[in-house]
Formats: structure tokens, sequence, C-alpha cells
């Protein structure tokens, strides 16, 4: 009867082991031609959500959202899982609009080819950004 008490905690430990992690996580290419689009929101924060489209080409990047002054575009650089917007179209936005949201800046991210997330923690608050790729 000892090798059964000893034989539950190896069986567990060995299913525990043998499962099969099924997250894919493929690193970026800046140089690819990718056009993807989806959402963003803020998390313990502001509450706001809206629209963002991202193209990707040759180390560069542009991107909007559905908010006001939401637009940016610049060099894109891409280091394990983090991403950095590099925003050269950076302008003024009057206070009465406030943040438009427009990826901008590092992030981290996770890609599988299909799905881009990206998010940051911000000093009110985190974003995240879900976008899918169109083929």
């Amino acid at each position: 009867m000892k090798i059964f008490r000893y034989f539950i905690p190896l069986a567990t430990l060995t299913i525990l082991l043998s499962c099969n992690n099924d997250e894919v996580n493929i690193q970026l290419n800046p140089n690819m031609d990718l056009s993807l689009n989806g959402t963003f929101k803020t998390i313990d924060s502001e509450n706001i959500s809206g629209t963002v489209t991202l193209q990707i080409s040759n180390g560069y990047y542009n991107s909007t959202t559905n908010l006001p002054y939401g637009h940016g575009a610049g060099k894109l650089e891409v280091n394990g899982s983090t991403i950095n917007f590099v925003d050269t179209l950076f302008f003024p936005i009057p206070a009465l609009y406030g943040p438009s949201y427009v990826l901008s800046g590092k992030h981290q991210y996770k890609f599988d080819g299909d799905n881009l997330e990206i998010w940051r923690a911000r000093n009110v608050g985190d974003i995240e950004y879900k976008l899918k790729l169109i083929r």
C-alpha cells in the first residue's frame, strides 16, 4: 500500500508536466506588410474604449483610433516581447479632447500570427489593444 502513497503524486506530476501549452508567440517582424484592426480599452482608469487600426510596412507603422486626433505614424522597433512605436506625427492635443490613445511609445505584445495583443501600464491605469490580422 505504500506504493500508492507515492504513485498518485508522481502520476499527477507526470500529467501536469506533459500538458502542452498551446499558446504561440511569434516574433513580430516590423519589415513585413501587415494590416490589423481591433479595439482598445483602458483598465482601472477612465474606462475609455474604441477602435484602432494598424498598418506595418518596411519598419514603419501607421495607426488610427476613432477618437479625435487619433492618428500616429513613424518607425517601429521590436525587441523580444517589447514593441516601440516611435511616433513622428506628434502634435499637441487640445485639452478639450484629451488623449487619443493612438499607439505610441513602448508596449509589451503577444502575436500568434493572426492576433496581436499590445498592452502598457500607464500612470493612471493600463491600456490594452486587441488587433486581428486583415487578410
